[in-house]
């Protein structure tokens, strides 16, 4: 019988109810191991230095870290470890926000166990992974930008770029679904057009 390594996590920034949610997460899900935890910036990069890590879940909420600086921080130096970004804000700017980070993945707190599962285990493997509710939001700003004949300019003052009917179509996809059979799965291609939506026009 082949051994399976698990997944090494590291959390960062969780709540202390939020961690207790987690612990009883992974306590369910053999393929995955809580490797540590860091409650801020110097503590995570120097777990990291420390351990073997694969994923970062990434609580952008905690007031007490800049999750975004982090994120940046992480690519340039640990640029094997994947970062899967979670957040309570389904605002377009903290969206786009941390789309420009650069992370591998984007999900929206109170996801239910499985899509979460999915969410780590696709950035694992590389893929980027897209929660339905950032969809939606990234297609409401580009219906309403697309209905503005002279804007360029997003809602929230961002630069924006048009996206292709089968673009939209993606984002609609992805949208409408719970991630099961791996919906939630986007070209990477694609996510990074996203992120040059958080461009800062000049």
């Amino acid at each position: 019988m082949t051994n399976h390594t698990p997944i090494q996590v590291l959390s960062v920034g969780s709540s202390a109810e939020s961690s207790l949610a987690l612990h009883a997460f992974f306590n369910e899900s053999p393929d995955l191991s809580l490797a540590d935890a860091a409650a801020n910036s110097a503590e995570a990069l120097q777990k990291l230095n420390d351990k073997h890590i694969d994923v970062v879940l990434l609580e952008l909420s905690s007031q007490d870290l800049d999750g975004i600086e982090l994120t940046k921080q992480i690519r340039k130096s640990h640029s094997q470890v994947r970062v899967l970004i979670s957040t309570a804000s389904d605002t377009p700017a903290d969206i786009f926000a941390a789309m420009d980070a650069g992370a591998d993945g984007y999900v929206l707190n109170g996801n239910p166990p499985k899509g979460l599962k999915m969410a780590i285990s696709s950035v694992k493997l590389g893929a980027v992974w897209l929660d339905p509710g950032i969809a939606k939001q990234v297609l409401e700003v580009m219906v309403t930008t697309a209905s503005l004949s002279t804007a360029r300019v997003l809602p929230t003052g961002l630069l924006t770029l048009p996206l292709m009917p089968h673009e939209k179509e993606i984002l609609n996809e992805v949208a409408a679904s719970d991630c099961v059979d791996g919906v939630c799965l986007v070209n990477p291609d694609f996510v990074r057009k996203l992120r040059r939506l958080a461009r800062p026009s000049a």
